[in-house]
Protein backbone atom coordinates (compact mmCIF):
# COMPACT_ATOMS: atom_id res chain seq x y z
CA UNK A 1 0.00 0.00 0.00
CA UNK A 2 2.70 2.64 0.80
CA UNK A 3 4.59 1.65 -1.94
CA UNK A 4 1.26 2.43 -4.43
CA UNK A 5 1.00 5.85 -2.66
CA UNK A 6 4.64 6.58 -3.20
CA UNK A 7 4.44 5.62 -6.73
CA UNK A 8 1.54 8.18 -6.87
CA UNK A 9 3.05 10.86 -4.91
CA UNK A 10 6.34 10.88 -7.38
CA UNK A 11 4.23 10.84 -10.35
CA UNK A 12 2.23 14.10 -8.67
CA UNK A 13 5.52 15.47 -8.27
CA UNK A 14 6.95 14.89 -11.32
CA UNK A 15 4.03 16.63 -12.62
CA UNK A 16 4.17 19.81 -10.51
CA UNK A 17 7.95 19.88 -11.34
CA UNK A 18 7.22 20.13 -15.00
CA UNK A 19 4.05 22.66 -14.23
CA UNK A 20 6.77 24.88 -12.02
CA UNK A 21 9.31 24.60 -14.79
CA UNK A 22 6.70 25.55 -17.49
CA UNK A 23 5.02 28.62 -15.52
CA UNK A 24 9.06 29.81 -14.85
CA UNK A 25 9.87 30.17 -18.57
CA UNK A 26 6.34 31.10 -20.02
CA UNK A 27 6.32 33.93 -16.97
CA UNK A 28 2.80 32.22 -15.73
CA UNK A 29 3.61 33.60 -12.40
CA UNK A 30 0.15 32.45 -11.01
CA UNK A 31 1.10 28.96 -11.76
CA UNK A 32 4.19 29.55 -10.35
CA UNK A 33 2.95 31.25 -6.52
CA UNK A 34 1.02 27.89 -6.83
CA UNK A 35 2.78 24.85 -8.00
CA UNK A 36 5.85 25.51 -5.32
CA UNK A 37 3.18 25.17 -2.44
CA UNK A 38 1.85 22.17 -4.09
CA UNK A 39 5.40 20.33 -4.10
CA UNK A 40 5.94 21.26 -0.87
CA UNK A 41 2.96 20.05 0.64
CA UNK A 42 3.15 16.63 -1.49
CA UNK A 43 6.77 16.49 -0.58
CA UNK A 44 6.19 16.39 3.12
CA UNK A 45 3.97 14.24 2.83
CA UNK A 46 6.13 11.87 0.62
CA UNK A 47 8.73 12.45 3.96
CA UNK A 48 5.75 11.59 6.61
CA UNK A 49 5.00 8.63 4.47
CA UNK A 50 8.80 7.06 3.80
CA UNK A 51 10.40 8.12 6.63
CA UNK A 52 7.50 8.84 8.77
CA UNK A 53 8.57 12.20 10.10
CA UNK A 54 6.87 15.19 8.42
CA UNK A 55 10.55 17.49 8.65
CA UNK A 56 13.41 15.73 6.12
CA UNK A 57 16.85 15.82 7.73
CA UNK A 58 17.42 17.86 4.13
CA UNK A 59 15.58 20.85 5.89
CA UNK A 60 18.63 21.11 8.03
CA UNK A 61 20.87 22.34 5.31
CA UNK A 62 22.72 25.46 5.23
CA UNK A 63 21.43 27.04 2.20
CA UNK A 64 17.57 26.97 4.06
CA UNK A 65 18.34 27.47 6.80
CA UNK A 66 20.52 30.84 5.91
CA UNK A 67 17.23 31.91 3.40
CA UNK A 68 15.22 31.37 6.20
CA UNK A 69 17.28 33.47 8.13
CA UNK A 70 16.89 36.40 5.85
CA UNK A 71 13.91 36.18 5.28
CA UNK A 72 13.28 36.70 9.12
CA UNK A 73 15.33 39.77 9.07
CA UNK A 74 13.50 41.18 6.06
CA UNK A 75 10.14 40.46 7.96
CA UNK A 76 11.82 42.22 11.59
CA UNK A 77 12.13 45.11 9.51
CA UNK A 78 8.16 45.42 8.69
CA UNK A 79 7.96 46.93 11.99
CA UNK A 80 10.09 50.10 11.74
CA UNK A 81 8.99 50.87 7.98
CA UNK A 82 6.69 53.64 7.45
CA UNK A 83 5.32 52.16 4.07
CA UNK A 84 3.30 49.08 5.27
CA UNK A 85 1.76 48.27 2.07
CA UNK A 86 5.17 47.93 0.33
CA UNK A 87 6.40 46.02 2.88
CA UNK A 88 3.74 43.33 2.93
CA UNK A 89 3.46 43.15 -0.76
CA UNK A 90 7.55 42.41 -0.84
CA UNK A 91 7.30 40.40 2.20
CA UNK A 92 4.81 38.36 0.41
CA UNK A 93 7.16 37.99 -2.27
CA UNK A 94 10.42 37.09 0.07
CA UNK A 95 8.23 33.79 1.15
CA UNK A 96 9.80 32.19 -1.86
CA UNK A 97 12.97 32.34 0.55
CA UNK A 98 11.11 29.71 2.71
CA UNK A 99 8.93 27.67 0.04
CA UNK A 100 11.52 27.08 -3.19
CA UNK A 101 14.12 25.85 -0.85
CA UNK A 102 12.05 23.79 1.46
CA UNK A 103 9.65 22.69 -1.49
CA UNK A 104 13.29 20.74 -2.82
CA UNK A 105 14.78 19.76 0.46
CA UNK A 106 11.35 18.63 2.22
CA UNK A 107 11.63 15.19 0.79
CA UNK A 108 13.72 12.12 -0.71
CA UNK A 109 12.17 12.59 -4.54
CA UNK A 110 15.32 14.31 -6.84
CA UNK A 111 18.22 11.78 -7.62
CA UNK A 112 20.20 11.75 -11.03
CA UNK A 113 17.69 9.63 -13.28
CA UNK A 114 14.83 11.97 -11.85
CA UNK A 115 16.35 14.67 -12.56
CA UNK A 116 17.37 13.74 -15.99
CA UNK A 117 14.00 13.09 -16.97
CA UNK A 118 12.64 16.17 -15.90
CA UNK A 119 15.88 18.30 -17.74
CA UNK A 120 14.61 16.45 -21.07
CA UNK A 121 11.38 17.57 -20.53
CA UNK A 122 12.41 21.09 -19.61
CA UNK A 123 14.53 21.67 -23.00
CA UNK A 124 11.62 20.83 -25.24
CA UNK A 125 9.10 23.49 -23.33
CA UNK A 126 12.18 25.87 -23.53
CA UNK A 127 12.61 25.20 -27.10
CA UNK A 128 8.75 25.52 -27.97
CA UNK A 129 8.92 28.87 -25.82
CA UNK A 130 11.76 30.05 -28.10
CA UNK A 131 9.98 28.77 -30.98
CA UNK A 132 7.26 31.23 -30.45
CA UNK A 133 9.11 34.15 -28.94
CA UNK A 134 11.04 33.74 -32.55
CA UNK A 135 7.86 33.28 -34.32
CA UNK A 136 6.14 36.55 -32.23
CA UNK A 137 9.53 39.10 -33.71
CA UNK A 138 8.74 37.29 -37.05
CA UNK A 139 5.07 38.47 -37.01
CA UNK A 140 5.75 42.07 -35.07
CA UNK A 141 9.21 42.53 -38.00
CA UNK A 142 6.17 42.20 -40.74
CA UNK A 143 4.90 44.88 -39.55
CA UNK A 144 7.38 47.45 -38.63
CA UNK A 145 10.30 45.98 -39.91
CA UNK A 146 12.82 46.91 -37.19
CA UNK A 147 15.37 44.09 -36.82
CA UNK A 148 15.64 44.67 -33.23
CA UNK A 149 12.56 42.82 -32.01
CA UNK A 150 14.53 39.75 -32.50
CA UNK A 151 16.83 41.01 -30.08
CA UNK A 152 17.67 41.62 -26.04
CA UNK A 153 14.50 42.12 -23.97
CA UNK A 154 12.25 42.90 -27.21
CA UNK A 155 12.74 38.71 -27.99
CA UNK A 156 11.06 37.89 -25.13
CA UNK A 157 8.81 40.85 -24.09
CA UNK A 158 5.48 38.22 -24.27
CA UNK A 159 7.42 36.45 -21.54
CA UNK A 160 8.89 37.83 -18.61
CA UNK A 161 10.27 41.03 -20.72
CA UNK A 162 13.82 40.28 -19.59
CA UNK A 163 16.61 39.02 -21.21
CA UNK A 164 19.31 38.52 -18.84
CA UNK A 165 16.84 36.14 -16.61
CA UNK A 166 15.61 34.17 -20.31
CA UNK A 167 18.90 33.86 -20.90
CA UNK A 168 20.32 31.89 -17.65
CA UNK A 169 16.92 29.21 -18.35
CA UNK A 170 18.96 28.74 -21.76
CA UNK A 171 22.35 28.69 -20.41
CA UNK A 172 20.64 25.87 -17.97
CA UNK A 173 19.30 23.79 -21.25
CA UNK A 174 22.44 24.13 -22.73
CA UNK A 175 25.00 23.46 -19.89
CA UNK A 176 22.57 20.13 -19.64
CA UNK A 177 22.90 19.29 -23.42
CA UNK A 178 26.84 19.61 -23.44
CA UNK A 179 27.17 17.69 -20.68
CA UNK A 180 24.68 14.53 -21.79
CA UNK A 181 27.26 14.77 -24.04
CA UNK A 182 30.26 14.05 -22.09
CA UNK A 183 28.29 11.28 -20.55
CA UNK A 184 27.86 9.49 -24.16
CA UNK A 185 24.18 10.23 -23.89
CA UNK A 186 21.83 11.43 -26.81
CA UNK A 187 18.74 13.72 -26.53
CA UNK A 188 16.45 11.51 -28.80
CA UNK A 189 18.74 11.42 -31.47
CA UNK A 190 21.83 12.96 -32.69
CA UNK A 191 20.31 15.23 -35.09
CA UNK A 192 18.18 16.49 -32.81
CA UNK A 193 20.71 16.72 -29.99
CA UNK A 194 22.95 19.18 -31.83
CA UNK A 195 19.91 20.70 -33.65
CA UNK A 196 18.71 21.69 -30.11
CA UNK A 197 21.79 22.86 -29.47
CA UNK A 198 22.54 25.05 -32.14
CA UNK A 199 19.00 26.47 -32.16
CA UNK A 200 19.21 27.49 -28.25
CA UNK A 201 23.42 28.65 -28.70
CA UNK A 202 21.84 31.16 -31.58
CA UNK A 203 18.69 32.33 -29.16
CA UNK A 204 21.47 32.81 -26.28
CA UNK A 205 23.80 35.39 -28.32
CA UNK A 206 20.01 36.72 -29.83
CA UNK A 207 19.25 37.79 -25.74
CA UNK A 208 22.56 39.54 -25.53
CA UNK A 209 23.09 39.36 -22.18
CA UNK A 210 26.90 40.17 -21.82
CA UNK A 211 27.01 38.11 -18.79
CA UNK A 212 25.46 35.04 -19.50
CA UNK A 213 26.91 35.21 -23.41
CA UNK A 214 30.51 35.63 -21.80
CA UNK A 215 30.29 33.39 -18.63
CA UNK A 216 28.68 30.34 -21.53
CA UNK A 217 32.27 31.16 -23.53
CA UNK A 218 33.88 29.71 -20.49
CA UNK A 219 31.81 26.80 -20.02
CA UNK A 220 32.33 25.95 -23.53
CA UNK A 221 36.20 26.43 -23.06
CA UNK A 222 35.82 23.80 -19.92
CA UNK A 223 34.01 21.69 -21.72
CA UNK A 224 36.17 21.74 -24.96
CA UNK A 225 39.37 21.21 -22.98
CA UNK A 226 38.06 18.35 -20.85
CA UNK A 227 36.94 16.48 -23.96
CA UNK A 228 40.48 17.00 -25.54
CA UNK A 229 42.47 15.94 -22.71
CA UNK A 230 40.22 13.35 -20.72
CA UNK A 231 37.63 12.03 -22.75
CA UNK A 232 38.74 10.36 -26.14
CA UNK A 233 35.01 9.56 -27.64
CA UNK A 234 34.41 13.12 -27.63
CA UNK A 235 37.42 14.15 -28.91
CA UNK A 236 35.89 15.08 -32.88
CA UNK A 237 32.73 16.08 -31.38
CA UNK A 238 35.12 19.27 -29.68
CA UNK A 239 36.77 19.91 -32.17
CA UNK A 240 33.34 20.69 -34.43
CA UNK A 241 31.99 22.40 -32.40
CA UNK A 242 35.06 24.31 -31.31
CA UNK A 243 34.72 25.26 -35.15
CA UNK A 244 31.43 25.89 -35.33
CA UNK A 245 31.98 27.98 -32.04
CA UNK A 246 34.69 29.94 -32.67
CA UNK A 247 33.07 31.37 -36.31
CA UNK A 248 29.93 31.99 -34.63
CA UNK A 249 31.86 33.67 -31.60
CA UNK A 250 33.76 35.88 -34.21
CA UNK A 251 30.97 36.95 -36.11
CA UNK A 252 29.32 38.43 -33.50
CA UNK A 253 32.02 39.66 -31.44
CA UNK A 254 34.49 40.86 -33.96
CA UNK A 255 32.29 42.50 -36.68
CA UNK A 256 29.97 45.67 -36.34
CA UNK A 257 26.14 44.41 -35.23
CA UNK A 258 23.94 45.09 -32.12
CA UNK A 259 24.99 42.73 -30.09
CA UNK A 260 28.65 43.48 -30.22
CA UNK A 261 27.95 47.31 -30.16
CA UNK A 262 26.79 46.20 -25.93
CA UNK A 263 30.03 45.39 -25.38
CA UNK A 264 31.40 48.04 -26.95
CA UNK A 265 29.05 50.10 -24.85
CA UNK A 266 30.50 48.74 -21.61
CA UNK A 267 34.56 48.64 -22.69
CA UNK A 268 34.03 52.84 -23.55
CA UNK A 269 32.65 53.53 -20.09
CA UNK A 270 32.97 56.81 -18.88
CA UNK A 271 34.05 55.87 -15.22
CA UNK A 272 34.34 60.06 -14.58
CA UNK A 273 30.66 60.28 -15.56
CA UNK A 274 29.23 58.94 -11.74
CA UNK A 275 31.19 61.37 -9.79
CA UNK A 276 28.61 64.12 -10.45
CA UNK A 277 26.45 65.63 -7.90
CA UNK A 278 23.63 66.72 -10.19
CA UNK A 279 23.22 65.03 -13.83
CA UNK A 280 20.96 66.58 -16.60
CA UNK A 281 17.89 64.80 -16.90
CA UNK A 282 18.29 64.13 -20.86
CA UNK A 283 21.79 62.14 -20.18
CA UNK A 284 21.93 58.65 -20.74
CA UNK A 285 23.60 56.05 -18.32
CA UNK A 286 24.82 52.44 -19.63
CA UNK A 287 24.48 49.66 -17.16
CA UNK A 288 27.83 49.75 -15.89
CA UNK A 289 27.53 53.62 -15.00
CA UNK A 290 23.86 53.08 -13.38
CA UNK A 291 24.97 50.24 -11.31
CA UNK A 292 28.32 51.77 -10.06
CA UNK A 293 26.25 54.94 -8.91
CA UNK A 294 24.49 52.63 -6.72
CA UNK A 295 27.65 52.46 -4.64
CA UNK A 296 27.71 55.84 -3.97
CA UNK A 297 23.69 56.40 -3.65
CA UNK A 298 23.53 53.24 -1.06
CA UNK A 299 25.97 54.85 1.61
CA UNK A 300 24.76 58.22 1.09
CA UNK A 301 21.64 56.80 2.21
CA UNK A 302 22.51 54.65 5.45
CA UNK A 303 24.80 57.80 6.64
CA UNK A 304 22.32 60.00 6.30
CA UNK A 305 19.45 58.05 8.06
CA UNK A 306 21.94 56.50 10.66
CA UNK A 307 20.66 53.19 9.56
CA UNK A 308 23.67 50.88 8.70
CA UNK A 309 22.59 48.86 11.27
CA UNK A 310 18.77 48.46 10.76
CA UNK A 311 18.98 49.80 7.16
CA UNK A 312 15.64 51.26 5.65
CA UNK A 313 13.11 48.71 5.61
CA UNK A 314 11.94 46.21 3.01
CA UNK A 315 9.10 49.20 2.61
CA UNK A 316 10.98 52.61 2.60
CA UNK A 317 14.29 51.31 0.58
CA UNK A 318 13.40 51.99 -2.60
CA UNK A 319 11.58 55.13 -2.13
CA UNK A 320 14.38 56.40 -0.30
CA UNK A 321 16.34 55.51 -3.64
CA UNK A 322 13.87 57.12 -5.80
CA UNK A 323 14.47 60.33 -3.63
CA UNK A 324 18.38 60.68 -4.39
CA UNK A 325 17.19 60.09 -8.22
CA UNK A 326 15.25 63.30 -7.56
CA UNK A 327 18.00 65.03 -5.77
CA UNK A 328 20.25 64.10 -8.81
CA UNK A 329 18.01 65.63 -11.26
CA UNK A 330 18.32 61.97 -13.31
CA UNK A 331 15.44 61.38 -15.80
CA UNK A 332 12.20 60.54 -13.69
CA UNK A 333 9.60 60.21 -16.10
CA UNK A 334 7.24 62.50 -18.49
CA UNK A 335 3.72 62.55 -18.28
CA UNK A 336 3.75 63.37 -21.89
CA UNK A 337 5.09 60.10 -22.97
CA UNK A 338 3.71 58.01 -19.86
CA UNK A 339 7.27 56.81 -18.40
CA UNK A 340 8.52 56.80 -15.00
CA UNK A 341 12.14 56.94 -15.50
CA UNK A 342 14.79 55.64 -13.03
CA UNK A 343 11.70 55.82 -10.41
CA UNK A 344 11.59 52.18 -9.02
CA UNK A 345 14.67 51.26 -10.25
CA UNK A 346 16.20 49.08 -7.55
CA UNK A 347 20.01 49.18 -6.89
CA UNK A 348 20.70 46.34 -9.60
CA UNK A 349 22.97 44.16 -6.75
CA UNK A 350 22.03 42.25 -4.04
CA UNK A 351 24.23 42.83 -1.91
CA UNK A 352 23.85 46.48 -1.92
CA UNK A 353 19.63 45.87 -2.23
CA UNK A 354 20.13 43.81 1.10
CA UNK A 355 22.22 46.16 3.15
CA UNK A 356 19.73 49.21 2.07
CA UNK A 357 16.87 47.21 3.22
CA UNK A 358 18.22 45.41 6.53
CA UNK A 359 21.19 46.94 7.03
CA UNK A 360 24.76 45.28 7.59
CA UNK A 361 23.02 42.09 9.05
CA UNK A 362 21.00 42.05 6.12
CA UNK A 363 23.82 42.27 4.13
CA UNK A 364 25.70 39.32 6.24
CA UNK A 365 23.05 37.17 5.80
CA UNK A 366 22.76 36.87 2.30
CA UNK A 367 26.60 36.49 2.12
CA UNK A 368 25.70 33.65 4.10
CA UNK A 369 23.65 32.45 1.43
CA UNK A 370 26.17 32.90 -1.04
CA UNK A 371 28.60 31.02 1.26
CA UNK A 372 25.85 28.27 1.66
CA UNK A 373 25.50 28.12 -2.50
CA UNK A 374 29.25 27.71 -2.94
CA UNK A 375 29.16 25.13 -0.09
CA UNK A 376 26.85 23.14 -2.51
CA UNK A 377 29.19 23.52 -5.39
CA UNK A 378 32.38 22.08 -3.37
CA UNK A 379 30.36 18.84 -1.86
CA UNK A 380 28.84 18.02 -5.42
CA UNK A 381 31.46 18.92 -7.76
CA UNK A 382 29.53 18.75 -10.60
CA UNK A 383 29.60 20.56 -13.85
CA UNK A 384 25.68 21.81 -13.81
CA UNK A 385 25.63 22.72 -10.47
CA UNK A 386 29.31 24.68 -10.47
CA UNK A 387 28.34 26.49 -13.14
CA UNK A 388 25.10 27.45 -12.55
CA UNK A 389 25.21 28.22 -9.19
CA UNK A 390 28.84 30.86 -9.98
CA UNK A 391 26.91 32.37 -12.42
CA UNK A 392 23.84 33.20 -10.66
CA UNK A 393 25.91 34.36 -7.69
CA UNK A 394 27.95 36.67 -10.26
CA UNK A 395 23.91 37.74 -11.38
CA UNK A 396 23.64 38.78 -7.72
CA UNK A 397 26.13 41.55 -8.15
CA UNK A 398 24.04 42.62 -11.49
CA UNK A 399 20.98 42.44 -10.18
CA UNK A 400 19.09 42.66 -6.99
CA UNK A 401 17.58 38.64 -7.38
CA UNK A 402 15.41 38.46 -4.78
CA UNK A 403 13.37 41.54 -5.38
CA UNK A 404 10.95 40.13 -8.66
CA UNK A 405 9.48 36.63 -8.72
CA UNK A 406 11.14 35.21 -11.88
CA UNK A 407 14.70 36.30 -10.82
CA UNK A 408 13.69 35.15 -6.99
CA UNK A 409 12.59 31.67 -8.37
CA UNK A 410 15.70 31.42 -10.56
CA UNK A 411 18.31 32.42 -8.11
CA UNK A 412 16.32 29.90 -5.34
CA UNK A 413 15.27 27.07 -7.45
CA UNK A 414 18.11 25.62 -9.94
CA UNK A 415 20.72 25.41 -7.26
CA UNK A 416 18.74 23.08 -5.00
CA UNK A 417 17.29 21.33 -8.46
CA UNK A 418 21.13 20.27 -9.10
CA UNK A 419 22.32 19.76 -5.65
CA UNK A 420 19.56 17.79 -4.08
CA UNK A 421 19.97 13.77 -3.78
CA UNK A 422 17.86 11.37 -2.20
CA UNK A 423 19.71 10.93 1.66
Amino acid sequence: MHENKNDLLSSLLFILYLAFLTSLIFSFRAISSISIPFILITGIIKNRIEEKTFFNAGLKHPFVIACTLFFLAQFISVVYTTNAHQAWRNIFLKSCLVAVPGAVFCCNYLDKITRKKILKWYCLILFAACLVAISHALYVYSNNHNYSVFLYHSLVMIYSGHAIQFSVLVFVALVYLFELLKEKDIFLNRYVHFCLIAFLLVFLFLLSSKLVISFFILYFLFFTIRSLVLHAATKKIAYALGIAFIILSSIVLFTKNPINNRFREIAQTDFNFINKEKYDPGLYFNGLQFRMLQWRFVPQILNEHKAWMTGMSVGDAQADLNQKYIESRMYVGSPERGDKGFIGYNTHNEFLESLLQTGIPGLILFVLITWALLKMVWERKTTGLSFVTILLILYSFDESVLETQYSILIFLFFPSFFYHEKI
